[in-house]
């Protein structure tokens, strides 16, 4: 089978990538190997292994000659069979992440363009003494973690438990980071949509490599929290906003540490030529003068970022004899409505932790799963998963854009934040390293060394949608999988913000433009098309799965909050309905998605919530 995958992975690679030397196709195909090893849903990949295997025989070039493989590649992404259409768009996005990163660190398109190379670092694993017993275990140490160990140390006893490893202080390639800090090394999708999964999985969690985006809770999402739990001002009150300033304070929060970056100065000129507001982004770091953070989200602990490793528990604020890197929490033992223990894997060795309060903030995507292999029951545990789930524009200047450069976002927009029923959109600048442009925009038609050598001319920015559509996991194996659909609502209102997003780089002076869909939608200036038409094809784009290209970075509601058990898995206290000493502070608390980046809303529900505890 190997040798077969082999064939059919030479012939198609090199029918759309011509311009690659043998050593860069050997590369690219190690790398996919990796991929096909390590995806972690097996049964998506069957599909695919089983067209490599017919592919690979002779005969298919009675039907399918090596010229017309990207013609062929193009029809399966356009085809009105789903299997087809899961084809064809998984063929393209794995070998666009195959040219972007490998086992070395250096994707073989970087050297067809300008873009910094940075060899594989080393991690420096930090091994403590696992304790047989401890007051409070805080399981995570990101943006609900972080917040949640530093207060309730002052009270108890308190050791920081995360599967993850601290950063390295190195400037870091996107393989690596992507390997080292990221959970499933950045490949996991959801079924469904497959919108790929971004989460972070290190000291520090989500804090040490996202995008230093820090906006405040809208009041309109705090009232309907309010409204969704049956409460008066509980969400929406002054004790809740207060955790807010108090976080916001904290970190340093202010938006002159931001400036607009190169990559992102024709998207403000076209939004506003668009009639559309736009504002620069708050960040949390210590000043604008460290704004070239294009590396940061892969690992480089950066002093100037405020994470929750800087902000919480760095030496001077929480004893590092506590923190307990490289621990995963395989189970707790509950007895009698109680945690006794937490089973904690260490370095290949199991260990019983004996506990008297227990704080989940794990993330979305592991809170549910800890507490399903502990035998824990709730209708709503593992349900409600939403995703803010995002697809792009790029747009093509003929000057430099150096699209991976200068601060991680620097403006975005929230006009159509509320569009209906309080829910909408936020429009946002994108840093684009190559194996977020080369997967998401692959370009199949146009002649391989122009596009390629482009690179460094486009320029990519972002629908984030505030989605009404859940997801919901699928499985209690060692590893867990999530399922999402996405509904009409939330499809219309991700395409009206791609349509603004188009207009604004055609207002701004594109000379071409792509959209995320498959197959690659593709507007030149060249074509003479009328812009209108091409806006109008995007209108029509229907909902299913495979057209348009997701992902998602904020992994929100599958423990969600509410007085209630038969609606909610946490009272209002964050506290596990049935349990008396686990509590949850994390983003799976959330009654509905943030609407807006979530890292500040995540940190004040957890400030907000331990206060109680």
């Amino acid at each position: 089978m190997n040798k077969r995958i082999s064939i059919s992975f030479n012939s198609i690679f090199s029918s759309l990538y011509p311009n690659f030397d043998q050593d860069e196709i050997q590369n690219s195909e190690d790398y996919f190997n990796f991929i096909i090893k390590n995806y972690p849903d097996k049964s998506e990949i069957i599909q695919l292994k089983a067209f490599f295997y017919i592919f690979s025989f002779g005969i298919r070039k009675f039907f399918i000659k090596d010229i017309n493989i990207p013609n062929f590649i193009n029809k399966l992404q356009s085809s009105n069979f789903t299997l087809l259409r899961k084809l064809g768009s998984g063929i393209t996005a794995l070998f666009g992440l195959s040219t972007a990163r490998s086992l070395s660190g250096e994707g073989s398109v970087y050297k067809h363009f300008n873009y910094p190379i940075y060899k594989n670092g080393t991690i420096n694993k930090i091994n403590t003494s696992v304790p047989k017993n401890i007051q409070v275990a805080v399981i995570g140490s990101g943006a609900g973690g972080g917040i949640a160990a530093n207060l309730l140390s002052q009270k108890y006893e308190v050791g920081i438990f995360d599967k993850g490893n601290y950063a390295n202080g190195e400037t870091n390639n996107e393989t690596f980071g992507y390997h080292n800090f990221y959970e499933t090394h950045a490949i996991q999708q959801t079924r469904g949509y497959n919108v790929l999964l971004l989460a972070g999985s290190g000291i520090g969690g989500g804090t040490s490599i996202n995008w230093t985006t820090s906006l405040r809770t809208p009041d309109n999402i705090l009232s309907e929290w309010d409204s969704l739990t049956g409460q008066n001002n509980y969400f929406n009150s002054e004790k809740f906003k207060s955790s807010v300033d108090f976080i916001c304070n904290q970190l340093n929060v202010d938006e002159s540490n931001n400036s607009i970056p190169l990559k992102e100065l024709k998207l403000a000129e076209g939004l506003k030529l668009n009639n559309i507001n736009y504002k620069i982004i708050p960040r949390n770091t210590s000043d604008a003068e460290f704004a070239e953070t294009g590396f940061s989200t892969f690992g480089h602990s950066d002093e100037t970022i405020n994470s929750s490793y800087k902000a919480w528990f760095s030496d001077d604020k929480f004893n590092s004899e506590r923190i307990f890197s490289n621990s995963d929490i395989k189970s707790i033992d509950i007895s009698n409505g109680r945690a006794t223990h937490i089973n904690v894997q260490n370095d290949g060795i199991l260990h019983k932790v004996a506990v008297e309060k227990v704080i989940l903030a794990a993330g979305s995507l592991n809170t549910p799963k800890i507490l399903l292999d502990s035998g824990y029951k709730n209708k709503h545990l593992g349900q409600h998963l939403k995703l803010h789930p995002v697809s792009g524009v790029a747009g093509k200047f003929s000057e430099e854009q150096k699209p991976w450069s200068g601060s991680m976002q620097g403006i975005y927009s929230d006009d159509n934040l509320f569009m209906k029923d309080n829910y909408g959109y936020l429009l946002e600048g994108l840093p684009m390293h190559p194996s977020l442009f080369f997967p998401f925009f692959p370009n199949n038609t146009d002649e391989f060394k122009d596009f390629v050598k482009s690179y460094n001319n486009w320029s990519g920015s972002i629908v984030l949608t505030s989605d009404t559509s859940s997801g919901s996991i699928i499985n209690k194996k060692s590893q867990h999988l999530w399922d999402y659909s996405l509904n009409d609502f939330d499809h219309r209102n991700l395409l009206h913000g791609i349509e603004s997003l188009v207009m604004a780089n055609y207002l701004a002076g594109a000379e071409e433009i792509m959209v995320a869909t498959s197959p690659t939608m593709h507007w030149k200036k060249s074509s003479n098309e009328e812009i209108k038409n091409f806006i109008n094809k995007i209108k029509v784009i229907k909902n299913q799965p495979f057209r348009m290209l997701l992902g998602s970075a904020h992994q929100m509601g599958t423990a969600r909050i509410h007085p209630d058990a038969k609606q909610g898995v946490v009272d209002l206290n964050g506290k596990v309905h049935g349990l008396d000493n686990v509590y949850i502070v994390d983003s799976s608390t959330f009654p509905r998605c943030s609407g807006v980046n979530p890292m500040i809303t995540i940190q004040s529900m957890s400030h907000f919530l331990v206060s109680q505890i």
